[in-house]
This record gives C-alpha cells, structure tokens and sequence, in this order.
C-alpha cells in the first residue's frame, strides 16, 4: 500500500515531517485496561524544532479540536471530556502534570472551580476558544475597549482568546495591551520605560531587589463570572539591559 506522508508545522517554526499509520493504545484507569483500537498517529522521520529541551521527548499528543487529535479519536468513548492540569510555573517540586479523561474530569478540593463557557472556533478547527470580557489591574477594572481599529480579531471577534498551553507567551491584540501596559504603569513606583521599536513596557530594577513588589495582580476576565487571576512570577520577563 502506498504511504501516507504527512507534513506539520507550528506557530514558533516547529515542523515533523513523516508517515501517517495506527496502532492500538492501551489505557490504564487503575481497575482495568481500555483498548482503542485503530488510533492514527504520525511515525516521525524528521523534526525541526527551535526549542532544544523539546527535542529529547520521544513525542506530542495532540488535545485539539482538529481530527487527528487523541482527545478527537476517541471522544465517543470518554464524553468528549478531558482535564489537563499543568504544574506551576515555577515548579520547585518537580511536580508533574495530569492528564484525565471521562467521569475522571470531575474536579474536587476546597478551592473553588470557576467555569466559562467555550466559544464557537468559527471553523478554525482546531483552536479551544473563550471570551474576554475585561482586564482588572489591581482593584479597578479596565474597561477594555475591543474594538479599536487596531485590534486584530480572532475568528471575527476582537473579545475572542484562544488556549494553548504550548505558546509561552500569553500575546494581547497591540490597542488592547496599550490599555493595560498604561494601567500598570499608573500603579508600579518606579521608573518605567519603552526600549526602542518596541511596545512593551519597561522598569528598572535595583540591584538584589525584589522585582515583584511592585507589580499590581492582573484578572483576565471571561464570560460566566469566571475571573483569572494572572500570578506576579507570570506578569514580567527579565532582561539584563
């Protein structure tokens, strides 16, 4: 039989190149083994990968809404329902992340659970798609003005946001993060600035201080009351100059 040959690139330039097959994969729930039979996936022949740390890992599973993906094969058989829990940013305990499916998606603990509805992908595909309805900074929300002329809609809404735990940056259209870049510079006490041919906001640091005293929290805000508050170590990237 001919080969299928498949070709998939990413955002950050990352591509694989190889031969589409399947395979049976087994599932241990802790009581039994699933078996799914018939999973498509991609024998890799070659891969480009500007992050070097990714290029040890044996390999990716695919969570999106596109076809190929694991969560999309075999959706008839979990509800369509799966938990991904990454560990903190800062990870000091070398925590690992989880990955549930079905009735073991249900969350439980003493913190609460907030919820937001998913938005319509407009046919994108592949893209988890919520709504944010405003930005807090510290104590006073903001207001956000969406519509500016130029904010870049995403999937024929400027309010649109997408998921994507593999992009390390979190990127706001370029009128809307004016807002917020502006409100953090009214709180923080120091001296602030924009280096050259970029927009993004700057402040000085002395020597051994602590670079996060002075950062305000900031919320994104979602549609169903669901307020997401950003963590001070996940606000700011240093930088020597």
């Amino acid at each position: 039989d001919p080969l299928c040959w498949l070709r998939y690139s990413y955002g950050d330039n990352s591509k694989v190149e190889g031969v589409l097959a399947s395979e049976t994969l087994l599932f241990d729930n802790g009581a039994d083994t699933i078996k799914h039979e018939g999973i498509v996936f991609c024998c890799v022949h070659h891969e480009d990968n500007p992050e070097s740390a990714l290029r040890k890992v044996p390999g990716l599973v695919g969570l999106g809404r596109a076809p190929l993906s694991l969560v999309k094969q075999i959706g008839s058989s979990i509800d369509d329902k799966f938990a991904y829990c990454l560990p903190p940013y800062s990870n000091e305990n070398n925590s690992a992340g989880q990955l549930k499916f079905s009735e073991d998606t249900e969350f439980s603990g003493t913190e609460e659970v907030q919820e937001t509805p998913m938005a319509s992908d407009g046919g994108e595909g592949s893209f988890y798609v919520l709504i944010l309805t405003d930005i807090s900074v510290g104590n006073s929300r903001l207001n956000i003005q969406f519509g500016g002329a130029q904010t870049t809609a995403l999937l024929g809404d400027a309010r649109s946001i997408i998921i994507d735990s593999g992009t390390s940056l979190t990127f706001l259209a370029k009128d809307v993060y004016g807002q917020v870049a502006n409100a953090v510079a009214n709180v923080i006490n120091r001296e602030h600035f924009y280096p050259p041919e970029q927009d993004l906001l700057c402040y000085h640091v002395e020597d051994n201080a602590d670079p996060y005293e002075v950062l305000p929290f900031i919320s994104l805000m979602q549609t169903g009351s669901c307020h997401l508050q950003i963590s001070l170590e996940c606000l700011e990237v240093e930088s020597p100059a």
